[in-house]
Protein backbone atom coordinates (compact mmCIF):
# COMPACT_ATOMS: atom_id res chain seq x y z
CA UNK A 1 0.00 0.00 0.00
CA UNK A 2 2.91 2.78 0.87
CA UNK A 3 4.37 1.81 -2.28
CA UNK A 4 1.66 2.65 -4.41
CA UNK A 5 1.32 5.70 -2.52
CA UNK A 6 4.89 6.47 -3.16
CA UNK A 7 4.47 6.26 -7.03
CA UNK A 8 1.14 8.04 -7.32
CA UNK A 9 3.42 11.23 -5.29
CA UNK A 10 6.39 10.28 -8.17
CA UNK A 11 3.42 10.81 -10.64
CA UNK A 12 2.11 13.85 -8.98
CA UNK A 13 5.68 15.47 -8.40
CA UNK A 14 6.78 16.28 -11.80
CA UNK A 15 3.35 17.46 -12.94
CA UNK A 16 3.41 20.32 -10.26
CA UNK A 17 7.28 21.64 -11.32
CA UNK A 18 6.14 22.54 -14.73
CA UNK A 19 2.74 24.29 -13.55
CA UNK A 20 5.46 26.67 -11.86
CA UNK A 21 7.54 27.29 -14.43
CA UNK A 22 4.71 28.02 -16.89
CA UNK A 23 2.88 30.38 -14.33
CA UNK A 24 6.54 31.90 -14.33
CA UNK A 25 6.70 32.19 -17.89
CA UNK A 26 3.26 33.97 -17.91
CA UNK A 27 4.05 36.39 -15.81
CA UNK A 28 7.40 37.27 -16.95
CA UNK A 29 5.81 37.94 -20.65
CA UNK A 30 2.91 40.54 -19.03
CA UNK A 31 5.82 41.88 -17.67
CA UNK A 32 6.91 42.54 -20.67
CA UNK A 33 3.63 43.33 -22.92
CA UNK A 34 3.55 45.87 -19.42
CA UNK A 35 6.45 47.76 -20.17
CA UNK A 36 6.03 47.62 -23.74
CA UNK A 37 2.38 49.29 -23.83
CA UNK A 38 3.53 52.08 -20.86
CA UNK A 39 6.58 52.78 -23.24
CA UNK A 40 4.40 53.00 -26.21
CA UNK A 41 1.95 55.69 -23.90
CA UNK A 42 5.06 57.62 -22.59
CA UNK A 43 6.43 57.66 -26.40
CA UNK A 44 2.45 59.07 -27.18
CA UNK A 45 2.28 61.38 -24.60
CA UNK A 46 5.55 62.72 -25.04
CA UNK A 47 5.23 63.30 -28.88
CA UNK A 48 1.32 64.88 -28.59
CA UNK A 49 3.00 67.67 -25.89
CA UNK A 50 5.54 68.51 -28.59
CA UNK A 51 3.27 68.68 -31.34
CA UNK A 52 0.80 70.32 -28.94
CA UNK A 53 3.70 72.46 -28.41
CA UNK A 54 4.30 73.10 -32.05
CA UNK A 55 0.24 73.65 -32.40
CA UNK A 56 -0.29 76.26 -29.95
CA UNK A 57 3.16 78.25 -31.55
CA UNK A 58 1.16 78.28 -34.92
CA UNK A 59 -2.00 79.29 -33.60
CA UNK A 60 -0.72 82.02 -31.62
CA UNK A 61 1.44 83.35 -34.69
CA UNK A 62 -1.97 82.63 -37.07
CA UNK A 63 -3.57 84.03 -34.72
CA UNK A 64 -1.54 86.98 -34.53
CA UNK A 65 -1.45 87.08 -38.30
CA UNK A 66 -5.26 87.49 -38.07
CA UNK A 67 -5.17 89.82 -35.57
CA UNK A 68 -2.93 92.29 -37.78
CA UNK A 69 -5.04 91.75 -41.20
CA UNK A 70 -8.24 92.64 -39.28
CA UNK A 71 -7.33 95.26 -37.52
CA UNK A 72 -5.31 96.69 -40.72
CA UNK A 73 -8.50 96.41 -43.14
CA UNK A 74 -10.38 98.28 -40.48
CA UNK A 75 -8.25 100.80 -40.60
CA UNK A 76 -8.10 101.24 -43.71
CA UNK A 77 -11.93 101.45 -44.56
CA UNK A 78 -12.88 104.07 -41.41
CA UNK A 79 -10.09 106.13 -43.47
CA UNK A 80 -10.81 105.44 -47.10
CA UNK A 81 -14.73 105.75 -45.98
CA UNK A 82 -14.26 109.72 -45.38
CA UNK A 83 -11.42 110.47 -47.48
CA UNK A 84 -12.24 108.80 -50.53
CA UNK A 85 -8.01 108.82 -51.95
CA UNK A 86 -9.92 109.47 -55.69
CA UNK A 87 -6.98 112.68 -56.19
CA UNK A 88 -4.15 112.20 -59.05
CA UNK A 89 -2.05 108.99 -57.90
CA UNK A 90 -4.18 107.59 -55.91
CA UNK A 91 -6.92 104.89 -55.17
CA UNK A 92 -9.10 105.72 -58.22
CA UNK A 93 -8.92 102.56 -60.98
CA UNK A 94 -5.42 101.64 -59.51
CA UNK A 95 -4.08 98.76 -60.69
CA UNK A 96 -1.78 97.70 -58.92
CA UNK A 97 -3.75 99.09 -55.83
CA UNK A 98 -1.92 101.99 -53.53
CA UNK A 99 -1.80 102.96 -50.26
CA UNK A 100 -4.90 103.72 -48.74
CA UNK A 101 -4.75 107.10 -46.65
CA UNK A 102 -1.10 108.36 -48.34
CA UNK A 103 1.54 107.63 -50.42
CA UNK A 104 3.76 105.84 -47.48
CA UNK A 105 3.06 103.31 -45.24
CA UNK A 106 1.56 104.53 -41.51
CA UNK A 107 3.48 103.70 -38.83
CA UNK A 108 -0.16 103.05 -36.55
CA UNK A 109 -0.22 99.57 -38.63
CA UNK A 110 -0.08 96.59 -36.92
CA UNK A 111 2.66 94.63 -36.32
CA UNK A 112 2.78 90.32 -36.83
CA UNK A 113 6.18 88.95 -35.39
CA UNK A 114 7.61 92.23 -35.94
CA UNK A 115 6.87 92.62 -39.33
CA UNK A 116 4.20 95.69 -40.27
CA UNK A 117 0.96 94.96 -42.03
CA UNK A 118 0.76 96.66 -45.41
CA UNK A 119 -2.45 97.61 -46.60
CA UNK A 120 -3.85 98.37 -50.30
CA UNK A 121 -6.46 99.65 -51.81
CA UNK A 122 -8.15 100.12 -55.42
CA UNK A 123 -11.68 102.24 -56.09
CA UNK A 124 -13.68 102.13 -58.79
CA UNK A 125 -16.39 105.00 -58.96
CA UNK A 126 -17.74 106.35 -62.04
CA UNK A 127 -19.52 110.15 -60.83
CA UNK A 128 -21.72 110.21 -64.08
CA UNK A 129 -23.30 106.72 -63.74
CA UNK A 130 -23.55 106.20 -60.00
CA UNK A 131 -23.52 107.42 -56.72
CA UNK A 132 -21.64 104.68 -55.14
CA UNK A 133 -17.97 104.06 -54.64
CA UNK A 134 -16.72 100.11 -54.21
CA UNK A 135 -12.97 100.01 -52.87
CA UNK A 136 -11.60 96.78 -52.67
CA UNK A 137 -8.70 96.44 -49.64
CA UNK A 138 -6.24 93.94 -49.72
CA UNK A 139 -3.83 93.58 -46.53
CA UNK A 140 -0.21 91.31 -46.35
CA UNK A 141 2.73 91.48 -44.39
CA UNK A 142 5.18 94.31 -45.38
CA UNK A 143 7.54 92.22 -47.41
CA UNK A 144 4.95 91.87 -50.16
CA UNK A 145 4.24 93.94 -52.86
CA UNK A 146 1.06 95.61 -53.98
CA UNK A 147 0.98 93.65 -56.95
CA UNK A 148 1.67 90.39 -55.14
CA UNK A 149 -1.04 90.82 -52.49
CA UNK A 150 -3.55 91.98 -55.03
CA UNK A 151 -2.87 88.48 -56.88
CA UNK A 152 -2.93 86.85 -53.61
CA UNK A 153 -3.84 88.77 -50.42
CA UNK A 154 -3.89 87.43 -46.90
CA UNK A 155 -7.06 88.84 -46.61
CA UNK A 156 -8.91 90.72 -49.21
CA UNK A 157 -12.11 92.94 -48.54
CA UNK A 158 -14.87 94.60 -50.68
CA UNK A 159 -16.66 97.62 -49.40
CA UNK A 160 -19.31 99.48 -51.16
CA UNK A 161 -19.82 103.39 -49.88
CA UNK A 162 -22.66 105.37 -50.44
CA UNK A 163 -21.58 108.82 -50.53
CA UNK A 164 -24.87 110.75 -51.64
CA UNK A 165 -27.56 110.42 -49.28
CA UNK A 166 -31.49 110.66 -50.59
CA UNK A 167 -32.29 114.40 -51.84
CA UNK A 168 -28.83 115.38 -53.22
CA UNK A 169 -29.84 116.11 -56.51
CA UNK A 170 -26.58 117.49 -58.80
CA UNK A 171 -24.39 115.17 -60.33
CA UNK A 172 -21.41 113.83 -58.22
CA UNK A 173 -18.29 114.60 -58.28
CA UNK A 174 -15.48 114.71 -56.28
CA UNK A 175 -15.94 117.77 -54.27
CA UNK A 176 -19.17 117.03 -52.98
CA UNK A 177 -18.53 113.22 -52.08
CA UNK A 178 -15.79 114.80 -49.93
CA UNK A 179 -19.08 116.41 -48.20
CA UNK A 180 -21.37 113.68 -48.52
CA UNK A 181 -18.56 110.72 -47.72
CA UNK A 182 -19.94 107.76 -45.80
CA UNK A 183 -23.35 108.27 -45.26
CA UNK A 184 -23.64 104.00 -46.32
CA UNK A 185 -21.27 101.36 -46.02
CA UNK A 186 -21.77 97.70 -47.00
CA UNK A 187 -19.39 95.04 -46.69
CA UNK A 188 -19.88 93.08 -49.85
CA UNK A 189 -16.99 90.82 -48.94
CA UNK A 190 -14.09 89.73 -45.91
CA UNK A 191 -12.01 86.62 -47.53
CA UNK A 192 -8.93 85.28 -46.21
CA UNK A 193 -6.89 83.98 -48.71
CA UNK A 194 -9.55 84.71 -51.43
CA UNK A 195 -9.00 82.89 -55.54
CA UNK A 196 -8.50 86.66 -57.23
CA UNK A 197 -9.57 86.34 -60.84
CA UNK A 198 -7.18 86.85 -63.46
CA UNK A 199 -8.16 87.93 -67.33
CA UNK A 200 -6.29 86.41 -69.90
CA UNK A 201 -7.30 87.47 -72.88
CA UNK A 202 -10.64 88.77 -75.39
CA UNK A 203 -11.80 86.45 -77.99
CA UNK A 204 -13.35 89.51 -79.36
CA UNK A 205 -11.36 92.65 -79.21
CA UNK A 206 -13.14 95.43 -81.00
CA UNK A 207 -16.75 96.81 -81.41
CA UNK A 208 -19.09 99.61 -82.26
CA UNK A 209 -19.34 102.46 -80.01
CA UNK A 210 -23.19 101.60 -80.24
CA UNK A 211 -22.52 98.67 -78.06
CA UNK A 212 -24.15 95.01 -78.48
CA UNK A 213 -21.17 92.99 -79.42
CA UNK A 214 -20.50 89.75 -77.48
CA UNK A 215 -17.14 89.69 -75.73
CA UNK A 216 -15.93 86.22 -74.24
CA UNK A 217 -13.41 86.96 -71.45
CA UNK A 218 -10.78 84.38 -70.93
CA UNK A 219 -9.11 84.03 -67.50
CA UNK A 220 -9.19 82.26 -64.35
CA UNK A 221 -11.06 82.26 -60.86
CA UNK A 222 -14.45 83.43 -62.46
CA UNK A 223 -17.74 82.26 -60.07
CA UNK A 224 -19.67 79.40 -61.33
CA UNK A 225 -23.09 77.90 -60.43
CA UNK A 226 -26.39 79.83 -60.53
CA UNK A 227 -25.28 82.90 -59.49
CA UNK A 228 -22.37 83.20 -61.62
CA UNK A 229 -24.26 86.36 -63.94
CA UNK A 230 -24.48 88.15 -60.82
CA UNK A 231 -21.33 87.37 -58.90
CA UNK A 232 -19.44 87.87 -61.73
CA UNK A 233 -19.33 91.97 -62.43
CA UNK A 234 -17.08 92.93 -65.51
CA UNK A 235 -16.51 96.56 -66.28
CA UNK A 236 -15.25 98.26 -69.09
CA UNK A 237 -13.02 101.22 -67.65
CA UNK A 238 -11.53 103.86 -70.83
CA UNK A 239 -7.53 103.62 -70.54
CA UNK A 240 -5.32 105.56 -72.39
CA UNK A 241 -1.41 104.53 -72.49
CA UNK A 242 -1.81 100.95 -70.17
CA UNK A 243 -3.50 103.31 -67.54
CA UNK A 244 -7.12 104.58 -66.66
CA UNK A 245 -8.02 107.88 -67.64
CA UNK A 246 -8.79 110.69 -65.41
CA UNK A 247 -11.47 111.12 -66.70
CA UNK A 248 -12.73 107.48 -65.00
CA UNK A 249 -15.28 106.28 -67.79
CA UNK A 250 -16.27 103.47 -66.19
CA UNK A 251 -19.45 101.52 -68.02
CA UNK A 252 -20.71 98.26 -67.03
CA UNK A 253 -21.54 95.17 -68.96
CA UNK A 254 -23.58 92.36 -68.93
CA UNK A 255 -22.93 89.38 -68.12
CA UNK A 256 -24.59 86.63 -69.98
CA UNK A 257 -22.89 83.37 -68.92
CA UNK A 258 -19.93 82.13 -66.22
CA UNK A 259 -17.42 79.32 -66.49
CA UNK A 260 -14.64 79.11 -64.05
CA UNK A 261 -12.21 79.97 -67.28
CA UNK A 262 -14.43 82.22 -69.43
CA UNK A 263 -17.00 85.38 -69.32
CA UNK A 264 -19.65 86.05 -71.96
CA UNK A 265 -20.63 89.76 -71.95
CA UNK A 266 -22.34 92.23 -73.84
CA UNK A 267 -20.06 94.84 -74.92
CA UNK A 268 -21.81 98.12 -73.54
CA UNK A 269 -22.43 101.42 -75.42
CA UNK A 270 -19.90 104.46 -74.88
CA UNK A 271 -20.06 108.04 -75.24
CA UNK A 272 -16.03 108.85 -74.66
CA UNK A 273 -13.23 107.23 -75.44
CA UNK A 274 -11.98 104.23 -77.93
CA UNK A 275 -10.12 101.43 -76.02
CA UNK A 276 -11.31 100.25 -72.33
CA UNK A 277 -9.74 97.83 -70.02
CA UNK A 278 -12.53 95.16 -69.24
CA UNK A 279 -12.32 93.52 -65.79
CA UNK A 280 -13.93 91.36 -63.94
CA UNK A 281 -14.66 91.57 -60.33
CA UNK A 282 -16.07 88.37 -58.27
CA UNK A 283 -16.11 88.07 -54.04
CA UNK A 284 -12.52 87.66 -54.24
CA UNK A 285 -11.46 90.60 -55.89
CA UNK A 286 -10.37 92.15 -59.13
CA UNK A 287 -8.31 91.18 -61.55
CA UNK A 288 -5.65 93.52 -62.68
CA UNK A 289 -5.51 95.27 -65.64
CA UNK A 290 -3.07 94.35 -68.91
CA UNK A 291 -2.75 94.68 -72.48
CA UNK A 292 -4.41 91.50 -72.45
CA UNK A 293 -7.90 92.51 -71.93
CA UNK A 294 -8.14 96.12 -73.83
CA UNK A 295 -11.04 96.29 -76.09
CA UNK A 296 -11.33 99.12 -78.85
CA UNK A 297 -14.13 100.92 -80.16
CA UNK A 298 -15.05 101.95 -83.66
CA UNK A 299 -17.27 105.31 -84.68
CA UNK A 300 -20.02 105.27 -86.57
CA UNK A 301 -22.33 107.72 -88.57
CA UNK A 302 -24.76 109.03 -86.43
CA UNK A 303 -28.50 108.42 -87.29
CA UNK A 304 -31.30 111.03 -85.97
CA UNK A 305 -34.69 109.05 -85.25
CA UNK A 306 -36.67 111.63 -83.64
CA UNK A 307 -36.94 113.12 -80.04
CA UNK A 308 -37.23 112.01 -76.68
CA UNK A 309 -40.58 110.95 -74.98
CA UNK A 310 -41.19 113.91 -72.99
CA UNK A 311 -39.18 116.28 -75.56
CA UNK A 312 -40.28 119.06 -77.93
CA UNK A 313 -40.22 119.94 -81.69
CA UNK A 314 -41.14 123.29 -81.46
CA UNK A 315 -39.94 126.92 -79.83
CA UNK A 316 -39.43 130.28 -80.45
CA UNK A 317 -37.53 132.01 -82.92
CA UNK A 318 -35.54 133.45 -79.56
CA UNK A 319 -34.33 130.10 -79.06
CA UNK A 320 -33.86 128.74 -75.60
CA UNK A 321 -35.62 125.60 -75.96
CA UNK A 322 -34.67 122.41 -74.25
CA UNK A 323 -34.86 119.41 -77.20
CA UNK A 324 -33.75 115.82 -76.39
CA UNK A 325 -32.35 114.40 -79.63
CA UNK A 326 -32.98 110.15 -80.11
CA UNK A 327 -30.70 108.37 -82.88
CA UNK A 328 -27.65 106.11 -82.40
CA UNK A 329 -23.94 107.07 -82.48
CA UNK A 330 -23.89 109.56 -80.51
CA UNK A 331 -20.46 110.50 -78.66
CA UNK A 332 -18.54 113.21 -76.79
CA UNK A 333 -17.69 116.08 -79.02
CA UNK A 334 -21.13 115.91 -80.52
CA UNK A 335 -22.40 119.22 -81.90
CA UNK A 336 -25.90 120.22 -83.33
CA UNK A 337 -27.02 122.30 -86.19
CA UNK A 338 -30.23 123.50 -86.95
CA UNK A 339 -30.43 123.63 -90.43
CA UNK A 340 -33.47 125.69 -92.45
CA UNK A 341 -35.68 123.66 -94.86
CA UNK A 342 -38.11 124.24 -97.02
CA UNK A 343 -39.89 121.35 -99.68
CA UNK A 344 -38.41 118.95 -97.89
CA UNK A 345 -35.18 120.54 -98.94
CA UNK A 346 -32.56 122.54 -97.47
CA UNK A 347 -32.57 126.08 -98.71
CA UNK A 348 -29.86 127.88 -100.82
CA UNK A 349 -27.89 128.98 -99.86
CA UNK A 350 -27.83 126.68 -96.48
CA UNK A 351 -28.98 128.57 -93.20
CA UNK A 352 -27.51 126.43 -90.06
CA UNK A 353 -27.58 127.76 -86.51
CA UNK A 354 -25.78 125.91 -83.94
CA UNK A 355 -27.36 124.41 -80.97
CA UNK A 356 -26.02 126.57 -77.57
CA UNK A 357 -25.84 123.98 -75.47
CA UNK A 358 -24.96 120.44 -76.34
CA UNK A 359 -24.90 117.70 -73.42
CA UNK A 360 -23.93 113.52 -74.88
CA UNK A 361 -26.46 111.79 -72.41
CA UNK A 362 -26.26 108.33 -73.78
CA UNK A 363 -24.84 107.18 -77.14
CA UNK A 364 -28.20 107.32 -77.44
CA UNK A 365 -29.67 110.41 -76.62
CA UNK A 366 -28.44 114.04 -76.88
CA UNK A 367 -29.93 117.27 -75.04
CA UNK A 368 -29.41 120.31 -77.30
CA UNK A 369 -30.90 123.95 -76.08
CA UNK A 370 -32.01 125.58 -79.57
CA UNK A 371 -30.42 128.72 -81.21
CA UNK A 372 -32.14 132.40 -81.70
CA UNK A 373 -32.69 132.14 -85.58
CA UNK A 374 -33.12 134.84 -87.92
CA UNK A 375 -36.02 133.25 -90.00
CA UNK A 376 -39.16 131.78 -88.86
CA UNK A 377 -40.13 128.28 -90.35
CA UNK A 378 -39.09 124.41 -89.78
CA UNK A 379 -35.58 123.23 -90.06
CA UNK A 380 -33.22 119.97 -89.80
CA UNK A 381 -31.78 118.42 -86.96
CA UNK A 382 -27.66 117.51 -88.04
CA UNK A 383 -25.28 115.77 -85.43
CA UNK A 384 -21.76 115.96 -86.11
CA UNK A 385 -19.32 113.83 -84.19
CA UNK A 386 -15.92 113.69 -83.56
CA UNK A 387 -14.68 110.30 -85.39
CA UNK A 388 -11.25 110.41 -83.48
CA UNK A 389 -9.60 109.54 -86.69
CA UNK A 390 -6.98 111.78 -89.28
CA UNK A 391 -9.95 111.53 -91.93
CA UNK A 392 -12.28 111.64 -91.87
CA UNK A 393 -12.13 113.39 -88.78
CA UNK A 394 -16.04 114.14 -88.16
CA UNK A 395 -19.58 112.25 -89.10
CA UNK A 396 -22.46 114.13 -89.83
CA UNK A 397 -25.70 112.51 -90.10
CA UNK A 398 -27.75 112.21 -93.13
CA UNK A 399 -30.52 114.52 -94.27
CA UNK A 400 -33.76 112.55 -95.38
CA UNK A 401 -37.24 111.89 -95.15
CA UNK A 402 -37.48 110.89 -92.18
CA UNK A 403 -34.78 113.25 -90.64
CA UNK A 404 -36.97 115.38 -87.78
CA UNK A 405 -37.84 118.84 -88.05
CA UNK A 406 -38.25 121.59 -85.88
CA UNK A 407 -40.73 124.48 -85.51
CA UNK A 408 -39.59 127.51 -85.24
CA UNK A 409 -42.74 129.89 -84.55
CA UNK A 410 -42.31 133.90 -84.90
CA UNK A 411 -42.22 136.61 -81.63
CA UNK A 412 -43.70 139.70 -81.40
CA UNK A 413 -40.09 141.57 -81.11
CA UNK A 414 -38.81 143.51 -78.34
CA UNK A 415 -36.31 146.64 -78.34
CA UNK A 416 -34.37 147.14 -75.56
CA UNK A 417 -31.45 149.51 -76.55
CA UNK A 418 -30.22 151.83 -79.59
CA UNK A 419 -26.70 152.72 -80.31
CA UNK A 420 -26.02 155.43 -80.85
CA UNK A 421 -28.82 157.30 -78.78
CA UNK A 422 -28.15 160.37 -80.55
CA UNK A 423 -28.58 161.24 -84.39
CA UNK A 424 -27.61 163.44 -86.95
CA UNK A 425 -29.57 165.63 -88.84
CA UNK A 426 -28.49 164.38 -92.28
CA UNK A 427 -29.14 160.94 -93.32
CA UNK A 428 -26.48 158.40 -92.94
CA UNK A 429 -26.64 157.23 -88.97
CA UNK A 430 -25.63 153.91 -88.57
CA UNK A 431 -27.21 152.76 -85.83
CA UNK A 432 -27.52 148.99 -83.95
CA UNK A 433 -30.42 148.18 -82.60
CA UNK A 434 -30.98 145.29 -79.24
CA UNK A 435 -33.35 143.11 -78.77
CA UNK A 436 -35.42 140.03 -79.02
CA UNK A 437 -37.14 137.93 -81.58
CA UNK A 438 -35.47 139.78 -84.65
CA UNK A 439 -35.96 138.02 -88.12
CA UNK A 440 -34.98 138.44 -91.67
CA UNK A 441 -37.38 140.71 -93.53
CA UNK A 442 -37.99 142.52 -90.31
CA UNK A 443 -38.45 146.16 -90.69
CA UNK A 444 -37.52 149.37 -88.89
CA UNK A 445 -39.18 152.45 -87.69
CA UNK A 446 -38.60 156.05 -86.32
CA UNK A 447 -42.13 157.39 -84.55
CA UNK A 448 -41.66 160.60 -83.57
CA UNK A 449 -42.71 161.67 -80.07
CA UNK A 450 -43.44 164.28 -77.86
CA UNK A 451 -43.68 164.20 -74.25
CA UNK A 452 -43.30 160.54 -74.40
CA UNK A 453 -46.38 160.27 -76.66
CA UNK A 454 -45.95 158.90 -79.88
CA UNK A 455 -47.47 161.95 -82.92
CA UNK A 456 -49.62 160.50 -85.30
CA UNK A 457 -47.93 162.24 -88.07
CA UNK A 458 -44.10 161.94 -88.74
CA UNK A 459 -42.56 158.20 -88.49
CA UNK A 460 -39.50 157.54 -90.68
CA UNK A 461 -38.57 154.46 -91.94
CA UNK A 462 -35.03 152.97 -91.61
CA UNK A 463 -32.86 151.82 -94.21
CA UNK A 464 -30.04 149.56 -94.94
CA UNK A 465 -31.93 146.97 -92.53
CA UNK A 466 -29.68 143.71 -91.85
CA UNK A 467 -30.74 140.90 -89.16
CA UNK A 468 -27.49 140.19 -88.00
CA UNK A 469 -28.97 137.52 -85.09
CA UNK A 470 -32.18 137.03 -83.31
CA UNK A 471 -31.40 139.82 -80.91
CA UNK A 472 -29.25 142.42 -83.15
CA UNK A 473 -30.11 144.54 -86.06
CA UNK A 474 -28.15 147.41 -87.78
CA UNK A 475 -29.60 150.09 -90.01
CA UNK A 476 -29.61 153.71 -91.41
CA UNK A 477 -31.49 156.36 -89.77
CA UNK A 478 -33.04 158.83 -92.10
CA UNK A 479 -32.60 162.83 -91.87
CA UNK A 480 -34.84 164.30 -89.54
CA UNK A 481 -35.05 167.62 -87.86
CA UNK A 482 -32.91 168.76 -84.65
CA UNK A 483 -34.35 168.88 -81.42
CA UNK A 484 -36.70 166.18 -82.67
CA UNK A 485 -36.96 162.38 -81.01
CA UNK A 486 -38.01 159.34 -82.39
CA UNK A 487 -39.04 156.23 -80.77
CA UNK A 488 -37.13 152.96 -82.59
CA UNK A 489 -39.86 150.30 -83.32
CA UNK A 490 -38.91 146.98 -84.93
CA UNK A 491 -41.86 144.62 -87.12
CA UNK A 492 -41.01 141.28 -88.30
CA UNK A 493 -43.37 139.04 -90.67
CA UNK A 494 -45.13 136.17 -88.43
CA UNK A 495 -45.60 133.89 -91.58
CA UNK A 496 -49.48 133.88 -91.15
CA UNK A 497 -52.24 135.16 -92.74
CA UNK A 498 -53.07 137.21 -89.52
CA UNK A 499 -51.58 138.89 -88.21
CA UNK A 500 -49.07 139.61 -90.92
CA UNK A 501 -46.71 141.20 -88.80
CA UNK A 502 -45.80 141.47 -85.02
CA UNK A 503 -44.76 144.75 -84.05
CA UNK A 504 -42.53 145.51 -81.10
CA UNK A 505 -44.22 148.48 -78.83
CA UNK A 506 -42.15 151.48 -78.48
CA UNK A 507 -38.75 151.54 -77.56
CA UNK A 508 -35.63 153.24 -76.99
CA UNK A 509 -35.68 157.03 -78.57
CA UNK A 510 -33.21 158.21 -80.92
CA UNK A 511 -32.47 162.14 -80.58
CA UNK A 512 -31.85 164.25 -83.19
CA UNK A 513 -29.25 167.05 -82.57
Amino acid sequence: MAAKVLKRMQRIGPRRSEGVQGESGAILLLAMVFLIVVGTIVGSLAEWATNDLHNTANFTSARSLQYGADSAVELAIQNIRYAPMLGAGQTLNASPPTYCWSNVATPELPTVDGESMDVWCSTQWSPSKTNTRVVTISTCLSNVGAAACAASPTLQVVVTFDDYPTGVISAPTTAQCVVYCGTGMTVNSWAWSPTVPTVTGLATSSGSITGGTSVTIAGTGFVTGANATTLNTVNFIEESGGTPTSSNVVVPANVTSAASNSITVTAPSITAGTTYFVTVTTPGGTAAYSANDVFTYTPVVPTITGYGSSSTNQGSTAGGTSVTIAGTGFFSGAAVEFVEESGNAEVSPIVEFPASSVSVNTSNTITAVSPGVTVAGTYYIIVTTPTGLSSPTTYTSSIGSSTPIFTFSPLVPTVSAVNPSAGSTTAGTSVTITGTGFEVGATVTFVEELAGIALPTGSFSATNIAVTGSSTITAVAPAAPAGTSYFVTVSVPTGLSSPATYTSSLGPILTYS
